[in-house]
Order: structure tokens, then C-alpha cells, then sequence
């Protein structure tokens, strides 16, 4: 979900911080993929996830990008209520696309009725995507064949992402999530289009100038807007006052008895985040170990099977001489 109106106020606030991806400037940079936003945002679109992680990692390394795929692991306890309620609805809206289906297999709707029938049906999938298990490890065998190092947290991929960028081995995050911000990524990169055809860019140096607030004071703010840790019981405060009141300075105390809200800034911020609690020994060996040699015959069977370029090949994982 990320922060709570963040990405319409920065628009409004600082209409320049958003633009169009600069390649040329981000030669040589690693870039960490948070692919469960693409491959959730594709299949609600009812596009081939791998088509567009495909396409995505080829634009990445004729820019000299490269490209670094974290999967999320086990829900973590701070989130655990957001996720069930997410689950709820989930299925629910799955119930109604089960109800949809069995009605249309009926063949007794009239033409316009089932034209009726398919679009809700539509548009219930695309609020509800299912990514299987299957799904992602065709993925990761693509990754493997395009020589593409893949880990996979120990709880959410956006505890990894913000670490790697922390420390320096990630200079930017790909994602649909505004709070990757919040937690520090100095380089945020947004999908605008479901086929992640079309990328923008926010530089958070740009977004705490242009809100005259440094980092500290950002992520209070973004805590005051409302995220995933704010807890249900939290009545959002509205970007500019939340901003307002983060540079005021917060009694913290005062405002939050249950100390929810202070845990939360913990985990944006990263406070207590180790190698150790990312990461399990495996995912960590996988790390160090680094990208793994690339597949050219595996990669040719891939692309021919889906139907891509033939020069994506090329760049994806070329055949040995």
C-alpha cells in the first residue's frame, strides 16, 4: 500500500520531483526489482509477468544497469493485520469471480448480460491477482538462465531493498511502493503502466528539499500519514499537516501510548536490521556467491517459447561462440 497520500501530495507539492527515468545517469548502478509488485501489477493486467520482467532487465542492461531481484519471504508480525485483512478481502472478491464464471458457464445470459458478466469479471481480477508458486518459480529459472542474481527475504522483499541501499549495494529500488522512500532508498523507480513500459524516478533528496525536512522528520511524517504499521485504529493525518507537524517536532509520548507508531519508524528506518534478520544463512551464501553463470541454450528455449525478440536474446543471455 505504502504511505497514505504521499504520491499525490509530492506531485502537488513538488511537481518535479517525478520525471521521466534518466538512463544515461544511471550507468553502472545495481538496481534492486521488487518483483512481487510486477508480477502482481502484470497478472491483474492479465499480461505475461515474464514478458514484462523480460523486457524490464533488457532496457536495464543496455542502459548498464543491473539488475537485482529480491522475493519476499514470510509475512512479518508488524504486518501480520494489514495482510489478513488484504487476505479477506482478497477472497471475497475471489468468491464473486468463482460466482461470475459459474454464471457465465450457464450459457442463459443474453449477449449484453455476458458482456456485462465479463467486465465485472475483469475488473475484480484486476483489484485481486493470484501469483502462484508455479508462476514464480518459472521466473526464477528465467533468472537463473539471464545469469541474474535472485535472494529471497526472510520476511518482506522491501526490508531487503532498503538494506541493500543502505549499505551501498543498491543505488536503486524498482517498485510501486511509495514508502520505499520512507525507508530511505535514494532512488525510487515507479512502474507507471501495468507492462512497466513506461518508468519515472524520485530522488528522496529531492523530496525532503522541496519539503524542507530531513530524513528523520520525512519518515515521522510518512508514520503520521499512515502505512502498513500504523495499525488499524490510526486516523490517517493529512500529508501537509503531517509535514507541518514533523517539522514542529513530535511529543511522541503523547501521541502514541502503545508505542505502535514508534515501532513503525524502527522498521522504515531500519534501525535494528542485520544481515542475520534479512536473510537466511542460504539466501545469504546465494549473496555472497553473486550472479550465477548464464544459460544461453536455456535462455533461447525461454524466448523462443515466449515469443520474444530476437535480439533480447542477445542481451539477456548470449550464445557462447
Amino acid at each position: 500500500m505504502g504511505i497514505r497520500g504521499l504520491g499525490g501530495f509530492i506531485k502537488w507539492k513538488i511537481p518535479g520531483a517525478r520525471k521521466a527515468i534518466q538512463w544515461a545517469r544511471h550507468a553502472g548502478e545495481t538496481w534492486g526489482i521488487d518483483c512481487s509488485c510486477l508480477l502482481y501489477r502484470a497478472n491483474g493486467a492479465g499480461l505475461s509477468a515474464l514478458t514484462v520482467v523480460a523486457s524490464l532487465i533488457v532496457r536495464m542492461r543496455r542502459a548498464g544497469i543491473t539488475p537485482v531481484f529480491i522475493f519476499d519471504g514470510k509475512t512479518t508480525d508488524a504486518k501480520s493485520e494489514v495482510v489478513e485483512q488484504r487476505r479477506a478481502v482478497r477472497a471475497e472478491t475471489h468468491k464473486q469471480i468463482a460466482e461470475l464464471r459459474t454464471e457465465l458457464a450457464t450459457g442463459d445470459l443474453t449477449v449484453l448480460q455476458t458482456a456485462d458478466a465479463e467486465k465485472r469479471c475483469a475488473d475484480l481480477q484486476k483489484k485481486a491477482p493470484i501469483v502462484t508458486s508455479g508462476e514464480k518459480d518459472t521466473l526464477k529459472k528465467f533468472l537463473y538462465a539471464a545469469g541474474i542474481l535472485f535472494v529471497t527475504a526472510s520476511g518482506e522483499a522491501d526490508d531487503v531493498l532498503a538494506y541493500l541501499c543502505r549499505q551501498g549495494f543498491a543505488q536503486g529500488v524498482v517498485s510501486t511502493d511509495m514508502d520505499m522512500l520512507a525507508r530511505g532508498v535514494p532512488l525510487l523507480i515507479l512502474p507507471e503502466t501495468n507492462d512497466a513500459s513506461v518508468l519515472t524516478e524520485i530522488a528522496l533528496g529531492e523530496v525532503l528539499s522541496g519539503l524542507g525536512l530531513n530524513y528523520k522528520q520525512f519518515v515521522e511524517a510518512c508514520m503520521l500519514m499512515g502505512s502498513d504499521y500504523s495499525g488499524k485504529k490510526w486516523r490517517s493525518v493529512e500529508p501537509r499537516h503531517a509535514v507541518e507537524m514533523a517539522r514542529r517536532g513530535i511529543e511522541w509520548s503523547a501521541m502514541d501510548s502503545s508505542g505502535s507508531l514508534l515501532t513503525g519508524i524502527d522498521i522504515l528506518t531500519g534501525a535494528h536490521a542485520t544481515w542475520e534478520m534479512i536473510m537466511s544463512p542460504k539466501q545469504r551464501e546465494k549473496w555472497i556467491s553473486g550472479p550465477p553463470a548464464k544459460e544461453p541454450e536455456n535462455m533461447a528455449a525461454i524466448a523462443k517459447t515466449a515469443g520474444w525478440p530476437a535480439d533480447w536474446t542477445l542481451v539477456l543471455a548470449p550464445p557462447t561462440a
